[in-house]
């Protein structure tokens, strides 16, 4: 006769997962407490400023006023809030898509970087305001003339910095690495790409603010009303500025999610570099 294994054995040896939520908990706790803290103080001091200089709310609203605006329809500003974000997030993944694969190329030759990197340049420098009007003309009115602008605003410090990180090697391990005959994509994936993650992570965090702004801004000029620039749009036409600053927070909101993955994203990922056990430490 066999002896069956009990699956309460296994359940012994597995944590709980309530200790696991507790451990996760503690991890995100110092990302997601710091900027809690900074927005509860600045609503206040925004609010104690009011109350003291008595300014008009058709200059400056109460922080409290544009906070009861955003509790009192959460959905309007949740439904729009993941609309932007959406948005941001595929222009972001979309301009670093792109900017990493042609930083492959100029990492390895100089002559493709003297030629592109005034491109680049150009298109950086160009105002998005002026752009937006011609994508929507060229690429339509749903959602991809939005996910084009945000792209085109958050490609850039991905391309400078990967880049830098693709070049960024230890010329001692390089060479070693040529010694065993290692192809160039061997040499990428086991060295450059490691390498240039410390500089990509960096990027990505001005990146994903610069995607969001520049879905934003595609609201402003998109002719579908969804979004919470299009929200801004409509009030401050209305001179509604608690809405307007409803809005505002939301968005602030999206942007302190977002940089907080990445940051949560980077310190699992690069719990190897000496960046990261100095942080602990």
């Amino acid at each position: 006769m066999t002896d069956r294994a009990d699956p309460r054995d296994s359940d012994r040896h597995s944590p709980p997962l309530r200790l696991e939520w507790a451990r996760w908990g503690r991890a995100t706790l110092p990302y997601v407490l710091p900027p809690l803290i900074a927005l509860l103080l600045l609503g206040a001091v925004w609010e104690l400023y009011i109350e003291i200089s008595n300014e008009s709310k058709f200059v400056l609203p109460r922080a409290s006023s544009a906070f009861d605006a955003l509790f009192s329809d959460p959905r309007r500003y949740a439904e729009n809030g993941l609309s932007t974000l959406w948005v941001s997030l595929a222009g972001l993944a979309l301009g670093s898509g792109v900017a990493f694969i042609f930083a492959i190329f100029m990492a390895h030759s100089q002559n493709l970087e003297r030629a592109l990197l005034p491109v680049a340049i150009m298109v950086k420098v160009t105002p998005i305001v002026a752009l937006a009007p011609l994508f929507v003309i060229w690429f339509g009115f749903g959602w991809q003339p939005k996910v084009a602008i945000a792209a085109l605003i958050a490609y850039f410090p991905v391309l400078i910095n990967a880049i830098a990180g693709l070049r960024d090697v230890d010329p001692r391990t390089l060479d070693f690495l040529r010694s065993l005959d290692a192809s160039p994509l061997e040499v990428f994936r086991l060295l450059r790409a490691p390498s240039a993650l410390p500089f990509l992570f960096a990027a990505l965090k001005i990146s994903a603010t610069l995607a969001l702004i520049g879905a934003v801004v595609a609201e402003f000029f998109s002719p579908q009303q969804s979004g919470l620039g299009a929200i801004i749009n409509i009030e401050q036409r209305n001179v509604q500025l608690d809405e307007v600053f409803a809005a505002i927070f939301a968005l602030t909101l999206i942007g302190v999610m977002m940089n907080t993955t990445i940051v949560i994203v980077e310190r699992l990922t690069l719990s190897w570099h000496r960046t990261s056990i100095t942080a602990r430490q």
